[in-house]
């Protein structure tokens, strides 16, 4: 099978959901854009008359582009958000890749300020004064300062730049009375992001609400700081804060807004949230971080010790004498238990939110796709035995690879398939998808991925 990053151009995307959901489906994917145009902005009365106006012609150009750096940017950095934008109705797929290039955007501060500051792997004698989880050593005390201002400074450039979109400030009228050359250079430079000015549309456009945004925002410079979680419910309230309001967002771009609606959203975001935690417990461990909140860390005694022994057994299994055999069993353990509590948190909202998606509007379950790429990694979780470091779900190994992508594709079939059974529900007028349509399912799931 071919690697996915050589057929998910977001032509040769659209081209495949074509294939996959038949004729029937081609008609709606269809009706408001092509394949071939899938960058080009969606035909209305603003963009029609550029020819008697060549200021239209500049400002259609310059949002197909900011569009295409957008789709492009998540396509690079979060695949799962890509692949569920492609089934998104053409008349809202712009606000939403929006949307999650800005998500893209402010989760990535982080990440980039500890790479440049070159917090890495601590080694066991580094973190005995202050706990297994205590970095203040290893940054705070050595460098001296804040490690963290730069990338608040680059979180306060968001939240001015997006305050500035509500308060109805222009560039131009943004610029401040200060005559430093600095805060004047940081202001002017909001024209120069294809990102904001995509963003800015969609709020103008859609009417996103200012205080979801805020939140994101919020949840994200809080996280700048966090190594590790206090409690269960911290976890859960962070993916509230990001994953449900990027939800939320997502849905008022297809002008859904109501309670009904929000709890479903709610439930998923808690869901994603939990899982991006356990998924990135690779990652945070290399960072000097741990992803399990303290609660289930001290219930499982688990320290940063116990997750560089599992995550060095599941690497290398075999090339360890009987001692190290049994430590890196026994830590293998007690990470496995804090993982199958964290999923039983996660799937509790996740069957809560199944329980009630009949109660979100047709229009609005494009939106929740998302749950499906959450439910995927459940199964290949269970599957690993609830190993969060085995080789097949952060990499490593001989097969890792190639048993990653086959896992990405049945991703992208699950996505596919409920698509299909979603576009055909409104078609004839059914409620719940799931409960109601099993004859459309089967008939999706019967249906070949094209190559």
């Amino acid at each position: 099978m071919r690697g996915l990053s050589s057929i998910l151009s977001p032509a040769a995307d659209r081209a495949r959901l074509v294939v996959v959901c038949g004729s029937t489906a081609r008609c709606a994917l269809q009706s408001s854009s092509t394949a071939a145009n899938f960058f080009h902005l969606p035909t209305s009365a603003s963009t029609i008359r550029y020819n008697s106006n060549d200021a239209n012609i500049s400002n259609t150009a310059q949002r197909q582009s900011d569009h295409k750096h957008c789709v492009e940017l998540v396509q690079n950095r979060d695949m799962e958000g890509y692949l569920c934008g492609l089934l998104m109705p053409s008349s809202s797929r712009e606000a939403y890749f929006a949307l999650r290039a800005f998500n893209v955007e402010i989760a990535s501060i982080k990440d980039a300020s500890k790479l440049i500051g070159g917090r890495s792997r601590p080694s066991p004698s580094s973190s005995g004064g202050g706990g297994p989880f205590d970095m203040d050593n290893e940054l705070g005390e050595s460098q001296g300062g804040d490690t963290t201002l730069p990338s608040r400074l680059r979180m306060q450039w968001w939240r001015d730049a997006i305050a500035d979109v509500y308060d109805n400030k222009s560039t131009d009228d943004a610029s401040p009375s200060s005559q430093d050359p600095i805060i004047r250079s940081l202001t002017s430079s909001r024209k120069f992001n294809p990102t904001l000015r995509s963003l800015t549309h969609a709020i103008e456009t859609h009417g996103l609400t200012y205080r979801f945004l805020r939140r994101i925002m919020e949840a994200r410079e809080e996280d700048l700081s966090i190594t590790q979680y206090e409690k269960r419910r911290d976890v859960a309230q962070y993916g509230e804060d990001t994953v449900s309001n990027i939800l939320y967002l997502s849905l008022e771009t297809v002008g859904v807004r109501d309670d009904e609606s929000d709890k479903v959203a709610s439930d998923i975001g808690v869901g994603l949230g939990v899982l991006t935690a356990l998924r990135s417990t690779a990652f945070r461990a290399s960072q000097g971080e741990c992803s399990i909140p303290l609660d289930l860390a001290t219930k499982h005694d688990i320290s940063m010790d116990t997750l560089y022994q599992a995550w060095d057994a599941s690497i290398n299994d075999g090339d360890k004498d009987s001692e190290q055999l049994e430590k890196a069993a026994m830590a293998k353990e007690s990470l496995r238990g804090a993982t199958m509590e964290m999923v039983e948190m996660a799937s509790f909202h996740f069957h809560r939110a199944r329980e009630n998606q009949g109660k979100v509007p047709k229009e609005g379950r494009m939106c929740l796709l998302p749950a499906v790429c959450g439910l995927k990694y459940l199964d290949s979780l269970k599957e690993c035995n609830y190993d969060v470091l085995h080789p097949v779900l952060v990499g490593g190994g001989d097969d890792a690879a190639a048993v990653a992508v086959e896992r990405r594709h049945e991703e992208l079939t699950s996505l596919l398939r409920l698509a299909l059974s979603l576009i055909l529900s409104q078609w004839i007028g059914q409620g719940n998808v799931v409960t109601k349509t099993g004859h459309i399912m089967n008939l999706a799931y019967n249906c070949p991925v094209g190559s």
